[in-house]
């Protein structure tokens, strides 16, 4: 996301201030279904043509057209027509879709105008945004299906005219106003709201003092600091730069000052700042979408999720113990966080998360409303509570903070959803599914080679939530055609999408912490894809033991869950090759090869995970001999 905002005063800040607390306000009213209650009907597209004309007015209002730009303090003149523009096509589709959706059908000139003038402005709020790598998608898709019919093989399509191309993708329901605009618009909106006030009220403190009270004091204690704070933040904020920008300033000096080098302190904050998108409860944004496109709560989705998630989080946590143990890197004594004061601190925080846990799966409640009934409790918590009390006035300014974060996602959401309602046009998705499937012959570890591929070429310029909704369409029918499960072949897809922040060449959460510990980006690089090893090896295991996503009996989820810890002990051991004493080249080599044999094999059957958990005691054993003889000698 580039982050280049205007400066606006007066009258015009006032103005974008409104625009920006009006999104939020609209997806609750939306969701409290105040408007059908007071007898006017309401279509689902209705109000996601008016929730896309705020993102878009205002992103026309506060993000300049040019980088150099930023820090303006007026609007100039193409930007308040692009405003205007903006306002006329989500206005005229809002006003009138009850009239429109009787004829869509029906092609007329006002249709393709407004359809062709509302794509216009989503691609240049999308270029504002993100650059030109996701505008070039949009244009690829839009291209190919206009011109399609003059390919020939696999990729021939029909002959569609450029009236019903824009019309379709900006009017009807499965494009630019389809799901994952829907899943923005709603979900996304009511955990980003909950996410803001949260952290207004001091909850990103309270996260950020007890990770340090916690964590602080161990060996290697400022590196655990960022594994704890980063996960939390992640989870939150769906942003895996912007989440190394927020916590890393702070965690990457203090590893540099315990003794980590450059490189390791970024790739530590790296990974674990990447690790919190695809960590439960939240998962950003991508979750809420996934449960949408299976069709099933978005509570078993965040179940699904916590074996992989933890299994990532405890292989960082032990290879970054070891580098402390290995290098003698003690804790940070300065300074820190009383434990009890922070725990004190931290349960309104818990109480919030509470109530949000508890609706959400306890109660089933959909996701939209267990953060909004999450969000009233932290203002009601904020009053009631006189350290976090606030003045009205900040609790309005939450709502357009909240609203300005909205707009990214929701952007990226409407132009991914313009790249699907191609593919549905089409036919592409399943002409290539079909195509993969042949292509390799079958073979199920080969086509998840081709997904795995294609998601991480495909996220290096686009965002993740993008990433996901394209390649799901794209790849995922192929995955399911072979035998993988719907729910194994969307997280596989989620999984890499997420990992292109890591992998190099264009590695921008390893960017970020590199600017910051001012280290070379590559060789961080390097590190980064070594503390994160499991995420690349995880999504293989859980596409062939689904057990590793909570399916199927609980003797082959506790299985699982063994041979998937003795694993992950067993590979940081060898990757970072100590564990009570410096291992010989041979032992790393048997522990990195047992590691990935007790992850691939080790939770198939209780025989192989034992035999794992048996090699880690061994391990340990010869180490404690060694270091015992050591001493006495």
């Amino acid at each position: 996301m580039l982050n280049n905002k205007r400066e606006l005063q007066g009258t015009l800040a006032i103005v974008a201030l409104v625009l920006a607390a009006l999104i939020p306000l609209s997806a609750v009213g939306y969701a409290l279904r105040i408007l059908p209650s007071m007898g006017f009907i309401i279509y689902k597209e209705q109000f996601l043509a008016f929730f896309l004309m705020l993102c878009l007015a205002l992103t026309f209002m506060i993000t300049p057209a040019k980088a150099s730009q930023k820090g303006q303090r007026h609007i100039p003149w193409y930007d308040y027509l692009l405003v205007a523009v903006a306002l006329g096509v989500g206005g005229y589709i809002s006003l009138r879709y009850h009239a429109l959706v009787g004829q869509m059908g029906l092609i007329t000139v006002d249709k393709v105008v407004v359809s062709a003038a509302g794509i216009l402005m989503l691609l240049e709020a999308t270029r504002r945004h993100a650059g030109w790598s996701m505008v070039s998608v949009g244009l690829v898709a839009l291209a190919y299906t206009f011109f399609g019919n003059h390919l020939s093989g696999m990729f021939e399509t029909r002959v569609f005219s450029f009236e019903r191309l824009v019309t379709y993708n900006y009017l009807g329901t499965g494009a630019v106003l389809g799901t994952p605009l829907y899943v923005a618009a709603t979900i996304v909106t009511a955990f980003i709201l909950f996410g803001q006030l949260l952290f207004l009220v001091g909850g990103g403190d309270a996260i950020s003092n007890l990770a340090f009270a916690m964590m602080g004091r161990r060996r290697g204690g400022p590196a655990k600091v960022a594994i704890m704070s980063s996960a939390l933040f992640g989870s939150l904020s769906g942003s895996a730069s912007a989440n190394v920008a927020t916590t890393g300033m702070l965690t990457i000096p203090m590893m540099r000052k315990v003794g980590y080098t450059d490189r390791k302190s970024a790739a530590i904050e790296a990974v674990s700042s990447t690790g919190g998108l695809v960590l439960p409860p939240v998962m950003a944004a991508t979750g809420f979408l996934m449960a949408e496109f299976l069709g099933m709560p978005y509570s078993e989705v965040a179940i699904a999720a916590a074996i992989p998630a933890l299994l990532f989080y405890l292989c960082v946590y032990v290879q970054v113990d070891l580098e402390a143990a290995k290098s003698g890197i003690t804790g940070w004594k300065d300074n820190l966080p009383d434990l009890k004061s922070s725990l004190i601190g931290i349960i309104p925080v818990a109480l919030s998360f509470g109530v949000l846990l508890y609706t959400l799966f306890g109660m089933l409640w959909s996701p939209e409303a267990a953060a909004f009934v999450a969000t009233f409790s932290t203002v009601i918590i904020s009053l009631t509570l006189r350290n976090m009390r606030l003045p009205l006035k900040r609790y309005f300014q939450v709502l357009a903070t909240a609203g300005e974060a909205i707009i990214f996602i929701a952007v990226m959401c409407a132009v991914a959803g313009l790249v699907v309602g191609c593919l549905g046009l089409t036919g592409l998705g399943s002409s290539l599914s079909q195509n993969l499937v042949a292509l390799a012959g079958g073979n199920v570890f080969l086509l998840l080679l081709f997904a795995a591929l294609g998601c991480i070429i495909l996220g290096m310029g686009v965002p993740v939530t993008a990433t996901y909704i394209i390649l799901v369409i794209l790849v995922g029918p192929a995955l399911v055609e072979v035998g993988v499960s719907e729910l194994a072949a969307h997280m596989f897809v989620f999984y890499f999408g997420t990992l292109s922040f890591l992998t190099p060449p264009v590695c921008l959460a390893v960017f970020v912490a590199s600017s910051i510990a001012q280290s070379s980006p590559m060789p961080t690089a390097v590190y980064a894809l070594r503390f994160a090893i499991i995420a690349y090896l995880i999504p293989f295991a859980f596409v062939f033991n689904d057990a590793f996503l909570f399916q199927g009996d609980v003797n082959s989820i506790a299985n699982a869950i063994v041979g998937g810890v003795a694993g992950v002990f067993l590979l940081s051991i060898g990757l970072v090759g100590f564990f009570m004493s410096r291992l010989s080249s041979l032992l790393r080599i048997a522990t990195i090869v047992t590691g990935l044999f007790a992850i691939w094999f080790g939770a198939a059957t209780w025989f192989y995970a034992i035999a794992a958990v048996a090699v880690l005691i061994g391990v340990y054993l010869v180490q404690r001999q060694r270091v015992q003889l050591s001493s006495s000698a």
